[in-house]
């Protein structure tokens, strides 16, 4: 059993409050004490890390991310971008399963080095098999729950799209169409190990100009099917809604989260509170696609983006749970940056990145610093809430469920057996 004591270090709980000189206690995976001076514990049969100039935080908890995609990252910056990422996008997506594994594996580690404990995984790469696929994020769940390294995986297998919809043709989709068929879609993805449940209310931009974010996809009555199949086996269904009619229908069939919102007004923020929906906004790719240059969708977000801004900040502000997701290509650091460039503060957007995530991906103890929560933690050499890049580019540890997964210190590499 391991024990691990932190002491004299700042906390930020994730839940809004800042502690000075503070001991955190760990038993095996669970956080066993959480409290500012001096603490009395028995210190022969711990590890203890002086954490004096330090912060702690919980680990981090992306709600909209895709794996595969994060080669993105470094080639959509440096080449011309329409042309760039459908190649890559066509050449990667078709690869063998063993490759693409591979590939979610590498990157899903690069993530948890960054502070990244939790991923909701919403969607792999092109499956030649919609009804028995050869690869799936169930299966990267599956590897880390039984050891393989990496973060928390929360998947949502196939995501479910009408015939020709978005996702088609470079992801793994369950084209369905009619609300028969949907809930058999559904059900078919629960049966394969969803944890959750993603859908699309409308089109998107990852096949421009063939689809863009305007467009609506499946009906009210479609996606009350939906969200009443996934309710039933007790999971939460998110949905990729970009127009404000499509985050709207989503709404008003049940769905727990809108993803995206890109063409959202900002009054549907009032009928989201109303009824205790969700919102992971991914701002970095509308404000990544709004800044390219690129004329016809470049034009779109660019006229989008104040509105846009507008909606996110409402939804802070009156009480809408925000989560932080970065989507395909950026990475957490990136989209929590452009949260606070928003208008978020830097406090802010870490609770939405921990406890406000678990909350939308319907994760219990974890996202907090706290008695009796999972050992997610984060210990930074900066302050994160005077400047969000400088903290996260010094990762001290990343422990997940009271295990030390990566670290700089050479202490916990050696009597934790860090390589």
């Amino acid at each position: 059993m391991s024990k691990i004591a932190v002491e004299n270090v700042n906390v930020i709980t994730g839940q809004g409050d800042v502690l000075t000189d503070a001991t955190v206690l760990i038993d095996d995976d669970t956080i066993e004490c959480v409290e500012t001076g001096k603490v009395e514990f028995g210190r022969d049969a711990r590890t203890i890390i002086d954490g004096a100039g330090q912060w702690l935080i919980p680990g981090l908890i992306n709600c909209h991310d895709h794996l595969f995609n994060k080669g993105l990252h470094d080639l959509a910056d440096s080449t011309p971008y329409a042309t760039s990422v459908k190649t890559w996008r066509y050449e990667k997506f078709l690869s063998s399963p063993g490759n693409q594994a591979l590939e979610c594996a590498k990157n899903a580690m690069m993530e948890l080095r960054q502070g990244v404990t939790t991923v909701r995984e919403l969607g792999g790469p092109n499956v030649p098999d919609q009804i028995n696929p050869p690869f799936t994020n169930v299966d990267l769940r599956d590897a880390i729950d039984a050891g393989f390294p990496g973060p928390r995986i929360v998947a949502c297998r196939l995501m479910v799209t009408m015939t020709g919809g978005h996702g088609y043709p470079a992801y793994g989709i369950r084209e369905a169409d009619g609300p028969g068929e949907v809930r058999s879609a559904v059900r078919e993805q629960i049966k394969g190990g969803a944890d959750c449940i993603k859908i699309m209310s409308s089109a998107g931009m990852a096949d421009y100009p063939r689809e863009h974010p305007g467009i609506n996809e499946y009906t009210v009555e479609e996606l009350r099917v939906a969200a009443e199949e996934t309710h039933r086996r007790e999971r939460k269904i998110t949905t990729h809604a970009m127009s404000d009619v499509a985050v709207r229908n989503a709404i008003e069939a049940g769905i727990d989260t809108i993803e995206h919102g890109f063409l959202m007004e900002p009054d549907t923020v009032m009928i989201m509170l109303e009824n205790n929906v969700s919102f992971v906004p991914t701002t970095s790719v509308c404000r990544g696609v709004a800044t390219s240059g690129r004329s016809g969708l470049g034009d779109v977000m660019k006229n989008a983006f104040p509105r846009y801004q507008e909606a996110i900040l409402k939804a802070v502000s009156e009480g809408v749970v925000v989560g932080v997701g970065t989507d395909s290509r950026y990475m957490m650091i990136e989209e929590m940056e452009s949260l606070v460039q928003m208008g978020m503060s830097p406090m802010d957007v870490i609770t939405s990145a921990t406890s406000a995530a678990a909350a939308v991906c319907g994760l219990q103890g974890l996202g907090a610093v706290a008695r009796g929560h999972i050992a997610d933690l984060v210990l930074l050499g900066d302050d994160p809430t005077k400047n969000i890049r400088k903290a996260f580019k010094d990762v001290r540890f990343v422990m997940r469920s009271g295990k030390v997964m990566a670290s700089s210190m050479q202490q916990l590499s050696a009597e934790l057996q860090i390589s």
